[in-house]
């Protein structure tokens, strides 16, 4: 703004005003339209992409940001100021617009994404396994490692070696409960709200042989009591990897038409299926798993 002449400074101002231009970082807008069609992941990332420059070269993108950056999803959404940590910082410091964590960094601990540093996603997972909740912790510990962008063993050593921080037994549960094996982050969370009920463990991605012909896998499989759990987000009707070319319509027919293959293996008693209103509230998902005959201790 300051490089501009008056004119163009109060035309912008102007635009801004009218809703034609929105601001992402003090100096930088983008268009309206622009901004409306993004995801709020990468409405987060370009709004690191626009403060990262400003903010120094000893400054490195983390913890949420860096999660954006590295497409992580985002279970509670994202946090409206850029995340970075500032090794030459004794406190942690927020601004309006950004929030600077004090910790030192390792050479190892720092990629280049997008032409911004960012913590790896090594060290971006122990960051947030220290500083998030249990259930957005393990949704992006589960996206990294079906990834493979890091190993239990790596991230498991960060963690250990903040001994003084207040959260780090809660990040060694967290992070033994991750897998790899969860699909999406419906899937996670559904991980996550079935141990808080106290559900039996599921078989994660269990597929039914048959003749050869059809295999169908399944999210969770209640092998003591024969009982198929799915869960039914958007993305498995929405979503060009899992849709391809077919027709919504085609979509819903060859999902009946697998559940109807599955209803049929020898092995399945029962079949249930849950979605993001059931995870939000767990005596939902406890009826559901009842209505099937899978108990719960809690």
């Amino acid at each position: 703004m300051s490089e501009m002449e008056p004119r163009e400074a109060a035309a912008l101002r102007k635009h801004v005003g009218a809703g034609g231009y929105r601001p992402v970082h003090p100096g930088v807008y983008v268009t309206h339209g622009e901004w409306t069609r993004l995801t709020p992941r990468r409405r987060h990332v370009v709004k690191a992409l626009a403060a990262m420059p400003r903010l120094g070269a000893r400054l490195v993108a983390s913890h949420e940001t860096a999660a954006a950056l590295h497409r992580c999803p985002g279970l509670r959404g994202w946090p409206p100021r850029v995340h970075v940590t500032d090794p030459a910082r004794i406190r942690a410091q927020a601004t309006a617009h950004v929030v600077k964590h004090a910790q030192t960094l390792d050479p190892l601990d720092t990629w280049l994404v997008s032409g911004v540093p960012v913590t790896s996603p090594t060290r971006t997972a122990a960051d947030l396994a220290l500083s998030q909740q249990h259930a957005e912790t393990v949704v992006v510990l589960d996206d990294l490692l079906r990834r493979d962008l890091v190993a239990v063993a790596d991230v498991e050593a960060l963690i250990r070696a903040r001994p003084r921080a207040r959260s780090r037994v809660a990040a060694l549960t967290a992070l033994a409960f991750a897998s790899p094996l969860a699909d999406s982050p419906g899937e996670s969370l559904a991980r996550v709200v079935l141990a808080r009920i106290g559900a039996p463990k599921p078989v994660l991605q269990h597929r039914f042989h048959s003749d050869g012909s059809f295999d169908p896998r399944v999210d969770f499989w209640f092998a003591e009591h024969g009982v198929v759990l799915e869960f039914d987000g958007a993305a498995r009707f929405t979503r060009s990897r899992h849709v391809g070319p077919r027709t919504p319509e085609q979509v819903a027919v060859d999902e009946r038409l697998r559940e109807d293959a599955i209803r049929a293996h020898p092995d399945v008693a029962g079949f249930v299926r849950c979605v993001w209103s059931d995870l939000r509230e767990p005596a939902r998902l406890r009826a559901v798993l009842a209505s099937a005959g899978v108990p719960c201790r809690r």
